[in-house]
C-alpha cells in the first residue's frame, strides 16, 4: 500500500464522514506533507511518530510506526523517536517555565539540574535527533527549545524548506488531533 492510500486510510477510519471545511483543509494539508515534502519519508514518519506520542494519538502514533517499519527503520531507532515526547517534554516545560519569569527572576534559576544524558547519546542521527527534539517543542510549544533546536538543526544542514515542513506537519497533526477530540464532544 503506498502513502497516499495509507494517509487515506487513516483519515478514513479516525474521521469517517467527515466532510466539514474544517476537516477537508486538515486533512489535504496532512496528505500533501505525508506524501511530498522535502523531508526524506524516514524523517516525516520519525517526526510524526514523536509528535503523536507527544499528543497521546494512538492511531497517528501507529500510522508512523507502520510506515517506518516498512522502511525497515530499526526498532531501536522508532523506540527512540517514540520516547522523544518525554525527554522533550520534561524539557519544554522546564525551558517553558523559565521563559515566563523575568529576566531578573529567571536568573535565580541558572541551572535546570535535571539528568538530560539521552540528548548527548542517541540511536538515531544527530540531525534525526535534532529534528525530533525540534517538532516535539513546536508541539508543546516551549518558545526556547524551539529556538534552541531549530538553530542545531540548520547546523546540521537541515534545509529551510524541511525546517518549514517539520513546522507545517506539527502544526496539521496537532490541528487532527484537536479536531478527532471535537468529534467525539
Amino acid at each position: 500500500m503506498s502513502i497516499a492510500e495509507k494517509v487515506d486510510a487513516y483519515l478514513e477510519s479516525e474521521f469517517p464522514g467527515a466532510s466539514s471545511a474544517i476537516y477537508r483543509d486538515l486533512s489535504l494539508n496532512f496528505k500533501k506533507i505525508l506524501e511530498d515534502s522535502p523531508m526524506e519519508t524516514q524523517e516525516r514518519f520519525l517526526n510524526l511518530l514523536s509528535m503523536a506520542v507527544a499528543l497521546e494519538n494512538k492511531a497517528l502514533v501507529t500510522l508512523a510506526k507502520e510506515n517506518l517499519t516498512e522502511l525497515g527503520i530499526a526498532a531501536e531507532h522508532i523506540q527512540e523517536a517514540a520516547e522523544m515526547a518525554g525527554i522533550m517534554g520534561m524539557n519544554n516545560v522546564y525551558y517553558k517555565f523559565k521563559s515566563f519569569l523575568a529576566l531578573e527572576t529567571a536568573a535565580d534559576y541558572q541551572r535546570a539540574g535535571l539528568r538530560m544524558n539521552s540528548l548527548a547519546k542517541h540511536v538515531n542521527s544527530k540531525k534525526d535527533f535534532e529534528m525530533m527534539s525540534l517538532s516535539v517543542s513546536i508541539i508543546n510549544a516551549c518558545p526556547v527549545c524551539v529556538a534552541s533546536h531549530e538553530k542545531a538543526v540548520r547546523t546540521h544542514e537541515v534545509s529551510i524548506d524541511k525546517i518549514h515542513d517539520l513546522a507545517r506537519l506539527a502544526a496539521v497533526a496537532k490541528g487532527l488531533s484537536s479536531l478527532k477530540k471535537a468529534m467525539t464532544l
